[in-house]
């Protein structure tokens, strides 16, 4: 069953990116959701081990997340934006809680942290700025809270030591920090589809590669 379900996750991702990168929203509106649900049904069946509830709880709130993003208005700070963002911020502890309960071990934390230090470096203050332009300095105060979550979930992910969860929160720390230059800055050649693609096998990852 749990096979079986990944198999239908990754052609429903498969789908959406399709729809995502051909602008078809009403496919979009249907596989976007589905990715999720189908993944949540994977990881509900399989053995992830101590890790599984706050896994659960983490695709859960991506799925509320992701249905709450496609009813925002990409042009403006609205409310579903706001709730698609607490969603992911809780989400995010979820897998950090998630990823703890696995184990973390201090030498691949440390990589981690590396990787993330890196990435917002590099990127994050130019997405601040964009978004106190945008919505003032209280909602890039919220931003760079959620920014946060998203570096201490890839470290956790990265500090695990199991490949496909580390890959994951890399991919996860790629697809949010692209999805906030997009909004906050400027838009990219095919960047919507890439943050997609890496937002479904960030999580995809998390559950195979938890899977005992």
């Amino acid at each position: 069953m749990t096979v079986t379900l990944l198999v239908l996750t990754a052609c429903a991702a498969a789908i959406d990116w399709v729809a995502v990168q051909q602008r078809l929203f009403r496919i979009e509106y249907v596989f976007k959701p589905a990715t999720l649900a189908l993944l949540l049904a994977a990881a509900a069946v399989a053995d992830l081990g101590p890790a599984q509830p706050w896994v659960l709880v983490g695709l859960a709130l991506g799925l509320v997340g992701d249905v709450a993003l496609m009813l925002s208005n990409k042009d403006r700070t609205d409310l579903p934006f706001l709730l698609g963002l607490g969603s992911f911020l809780v989400g995010h502890a979820a897998y950090i809680g998630g990823f703890l309960r696995q184990g973390v071990r201090t030498v691949d934390v440390l990589a981690g942290l590396l990787v993330v230090l890196g990435l917002f470096v590099l990127v994050l203050p130019t997405v601040l700025r964009g978004a106190a332009a945008r919505a003032g300095k209280p909602f890039a105060a919220i931003v760079g809270v959620y920014a946060t979550a998203v570096g201490a979930m890839t470290v956790t992910a990265v500090g695990t030591g199991l490949v496909a969860p580390a890959i994951g929160g890399v991919l996860f720390a790629l697809s949010d920090t692209t999805l906030g230059f997009q909004r906050f800055v400027r838009k990219l050649n095919y960047g919507d589809l890439f943050v997609i693609v890496t937002y479904h096998a960030a999580q995809y990852l998390f559950v195979v590669g938890l899977i005992r």
